[in-house]
């Protein structure tokens, strides 16, 4: 919201400005001729502004005053700029104008700036405040109509290029939406950078402001950023948009950000699935990118802000995905009439996952059970709105097929609580007691069916269902241990076929060039003393890299390049390696230390022929000494680690 006490909308009192602007047209030399008349026609127009809402600018001001075009430039500029305070102020508006031909992605087409004037009344106590908030609430509006009636997205392709133009031009800003609308209020009248800056503050941040509060534009912080024009982001408030601009983010690590660090040798090999759910990943590409990356540091920052803003409304989504599967399953559940088993229950055709199980058994409307027998294992669910319907269910069913399934269920569920009549709850003890005439002594159960009278007295009920009860525990118990038992199987099974595929995999990597810092190109073949030279270089850098090693120095490519002279530059010496070091230098990354050792550590092949087996032995001390310390030094630590575990790969694949 625009700052009413802001000192750029301060002007110079009314009567005061008079009586100068005319002592300035009175003056001889006929220099100031007509301004008088000027400054009248903008106050009269100033004055109507409550009604109106318009402002003059340059062309209406010669309409109304008869002063040539030349003359009211000079005479706006003066009395805009050169006073102080000023007399006049020079404001900014934006109009929407529908029928215009033109490029509809471009918002130059149908968004037109006019520059108009001010001279506020004795009534505004010295500042433009008031026309400046109207003339805002006019570009709004036009920003809006023009956002949706008149604009066009271009579409995902198009931005991923865009995107990808800006970064590698240094220019991300230039995508923003707050730069196309600020690009809006480019005036003519704006000369110096503190005219410019009064512009932004009167009115493009008051505008940006009220478009983010009209869900127009979406704003994020990007505090991290290293200028200043990327550290308030501003974008369109579209969803699909949104999401197409963090895809063409992550595509542009990918294919470009990524591949550079991968040939660098800092990063290994990722799966597609990785960039699915990347922010780890991000996170570790921003670890080895300083300033002098400039936008593309810029992109992984703001990819990083993108992700979790997308995460959090995936996960919002998610959740009311999921919280309206429920409300139509128990919407099921309470038309069913019956009970249900639990394992039967499908959402969007796929069985209920643990997570969404146990939302479901929270809610206070179900009632559950769990029954087993000697063969089975379920569980059961039910409504408690449809309680006396699942007695009648149950009551149809063992009559018709003598199966007490469910009235067992109904029982474990201890329905007749939830019964607030008594006739259902009468009907339920009716077919409770018959459907336990079964369970009655042999010989009682023989006598009474030849007498006729197959039914359960109410003093044998308890006993009956206590002996029930005993062995359903039992039965629950077995079942649930042969449950956990097949699902431990399930579970080593899965194992050992990820760790056959992670094994598979380990293979296809273990080749040397994997754990060079670059992958190795074929050597291309040169005169004598090219050959010469190259064998020279390369023997220099390895004795470098040798000697660091027997001082107790790991050395990176830095170290080689300080060590070289000036020799090579940082791009040569990946090059060289890249093209000669294939067989002749290794490197491996320090974990958990990015700041000690952000490049990878080097060592030769010859070093590691003659010092291996001495160095896996020092290092595996090393590794156990920490280990079992107190309070362990983490450096040396991660140290250890890293160079035992590339010992242990590397060493049996070289070739004595």
């Amino acid at each position: 919201m625009l700052d009413p006490n802001l000192p750029e909308l301060r002007v110079f009192d009314y009567t005061a400005c008079l009586q100068k602007v005319q002592a300035m047209d009175s003056r001889g030399d006929f220099s100031f001729k007509g301004i008088y008349k000027v400054l009248l026609v903008i106050f009269e127009w100033t004055d109507k502004f409550l009604q109106n809402k318009v402002l003059p600018n340059t062309e209406q001001i010669e309409r109304d005053s008869s002063v040539d075009r030349d003359r009211i430039e000079a005479y706006v500029n003066d009395l805009c700029f050169k006073q102080n305070p000023p007399i006049l102020k020079k404001l900014n508006v934006l109009e929407f104008h529908p029928n215009e031909p033109g490029d509809p992605e471009n918002p130059r087409t149908y968004l037109k700036h006019n520059t108009v004037f001010a001279r506020p009344t004795t009534a505004d106590g010295g500042t433009a405040f008031r026309y400046a908030l109207g003339l805002n609430e006019h570009s709004v509006t036009a920003i809006k109509s023009w956002f949706e009636e008149k604009r066009k997205y271009s579409g995902k392709e198009k931005m991923k290029k865009v995107i990808k133009a800006a970064v590698d031009a240094n220019r991300l800003f230039d995508t923003y939406a707050a730069t196309e609308i600020g690009n809006l209020f480019q005036c003519p009248y704006d000369k110096t950078k503190p005219q410019k800056d009064a512009t932004i503050v009167i009115h493009l941040k008051p505008v940006l402001k009220q478009l983010v509060d009209d869900k127009i534009l979406f704003f994020f912080r990007n505090d991290a950023a290293s200028r200043p024009g990327n550290k308030s982001v501003f974008i369109y408030n579209k969803p699909s948009e949104i999401s197409d601009r963090y895809d063409a983010y992550v595509d542009y690590v990918k294919n470009t950000i990524y591949p550079a660090l991968q040939k660098l040798g800092v990063m290994g090999n990722l799966s597609d699935e990785v960039w699915n759910s990347p922010r780890s990943t991000l996170t570790e590409i921003l670890g080895y990118m300083n300033d002098s990356y400039g936008d593309q540091k810029t992109l992984i920052e703001e990819t990083l802000v993108l992700n979790e803003i997308i995460e959090k409304d995936r996960e919002k989504e998610e959740k009311q995905k999921r919280k309206q599967q429920v409300e139509d399953l128990m919407l099921f559940l309470e038309q069913a009439g019956r009970i249900v088993e639990l394992n039967q229950l499908r959402v969007s055709g796929e069985p209920l996952s643990d997570e969404f199980r146990a939302i479901l058994l929270s809610q206070n409307d179900l009632l559950y059970a769990e029954y087993a027998d000697r063969k089975i294992y379920n569980e059961f669910i039910l409504h408690k709105g449809c309680v006396q319907q699942a007695i009648d269910s149950a009551k149809r069913s063992f009559a018709t097929k003598r199966s007490d399934l469910e009235i067992r269920v109904l029982n474990v569920m201890n329905v007749t609580v939830h019964l607030m009549e008594e006739g259902p709850k009468r009907i339920f003890e009716e077919i409770e007691a018959q459907s336990l005439f079964q369970f009655l002594p042999f010989l009682t159960k023989l006598w009474r069916t030849m007498i006729g009278s197959n039914t359960v007295h109410k003093h044998e009920i308890p006993a009956i269902k206590a002996r029930l009860q005993q062995q359903l525990n039992k039965d629950l118990v077995a079942q649930k241990n042969i449950k956990i038992a097949q699902e431990k199987e399930r579970i080593v099974r899965a194992r050992l076929k990820e760790k056959e595929t992670q094994e598979k995999e380990g293979e296809k990597q273990t080749k040397p060039s994997s754990d060079n810092e670059l992958d190795s190109e074929p050597v291309k073949q040169g005169t004598p003393e090219e050959e010469k030279k190259w064998k020279e270089s390369m023997e220099s850098i390895v004795r470098i890299i040798d000697e660091a090693w027997d001082f107790g120095i790991y050395p990176d490519r830095e170290y080689v390049l300080a060590k070289l002279s000036g020799s090579y530059t940082e791009e040569n010496l990946i090059f060289f390696l890249k093209k000669f070091g294939g067989k002749e230098i290794y490197s491996f990354p320090v974990r958990n230390q990015r700041e000690k050792f952000p490049w990878p550590i080097l060592v030769s092949a010859s070093y590691l022929k003659r010092q291996g087996k001495r160095l896996l032995e020092k290092v595996s001390e090393e590794s156990n000494r920490q280990r079992n310390e107190k309070f362990p030094n983490q450096e040396k630590f991660d140290i250890a680690e890293s160079l035992l575990e590339f010992l242990n790969r590397i060493l049996p694949r070289l070739k004595p």
